[in-house]
């Protein structure tokens, strides 16, 4: 099957520790478990798109933030490429990485990541990049407690794709009977920012709610959710080759 002139990413769908880097970890099993945007490989991978995936956990090399968003106050360091507090506000570390680690890391696995992602440009001309999000605000964001859309698109506000476009996307997954929010409470980052513009090659981050199709609790898919899902998703790439 030809693919279509569109990139698909999947940023943070992945759970693996380097038993190293494991071996130094405050968090369990499901905490780390808990950090990945669980089951969106097989959400946002299509048979009608490029592809690309992230190998290892955001809290190894977060591909989604710039490899110099480096930060060394521990305490503090809940976003950057490699963070201390996870998004329910646990340190993650017995020993904090050094700026040397934290830069061997990007170099292993945020750097190949990226080059993938370039070398598709002169292939396609959108991007989508694939997260999900919890249902309910997380502690160590700014909506902690407040409940969430089914679908949050980000444009960046408007940076990395035009409002005709964006308004499409907004309406597509308001037909298929989706609640939809835009830039709220996520607007994309790295990523997008990077590689997407309204002048070069365009791009959507799209979030899906897990209560759509996972138990939250227990972290347990619900399979034909997934698999519908995953339809409305190569329905949106044939969409959005067609309207741009």
């Amino acid at each position: 099957m030809a693919k279509l002139p569109v990139l698909v990413v999947c940023s943070h769908s992945s759970y693996f520790v380097p038993k190293k880097i494991r071996e130094n970890m405050l968090l369990s099993d499901r905490d780390i478990k808990n950090e990945a945007d669980l089951y969106t490989d097989e959400i946002f991978k299509v048979k009608n798109a490029h592809y690309v995936e992230g190998k290892v956990s955001r809290l190894v090399a977060d591909y989604n933030r710039a490899p110099d968003h480096i930060e060394l106050e521990y305490q503090l360091a809940r976003d950057g490429v490699v963070v201390s507090v996870n998004e329910d506000c646990k340190q993650v570390y017995k020993e904090p990485p050094t700026i040397e680690e934290i830069l061997k890391r990007i170099a292993k696995y945020h750097d190949p990541f990226h080059k993938k992602i370039h070398d598709y440009k002169s292939e396609v001309k959108f991007m989508i990049d694939g997260h999900s999000l919890r249902s309910v605000g997380p502690e160590a964001k700014n909506d902690r407690g407040k409940e969430r859309k089914d679908i949050v698109i980000g444009n960046r506000h408007f940076t990395t794709c035009p409002r005709t476009i964006t308004v499409k996307a907004l309406e597509f997954f308001k037909s298929k009977g989706f609640s939809v929010a835009l830039n709220d409470p996520y607007e994309g980052k790295y990523i997008l920012g990077h590689h997407c513009s309204r002048t070069g090659l365009y791009g959507l981050q799209i979030e899906v709610n897990r209560r759509l199709y996972m138990n939250e609790k227990t972290l347990k898919p619900h399979k034909a959710k997934i698999k519908a899902l995953n339809s409305t998703m190569k329905e949106f790439v044939e969409f959005i080759d067609f309207v741009v």
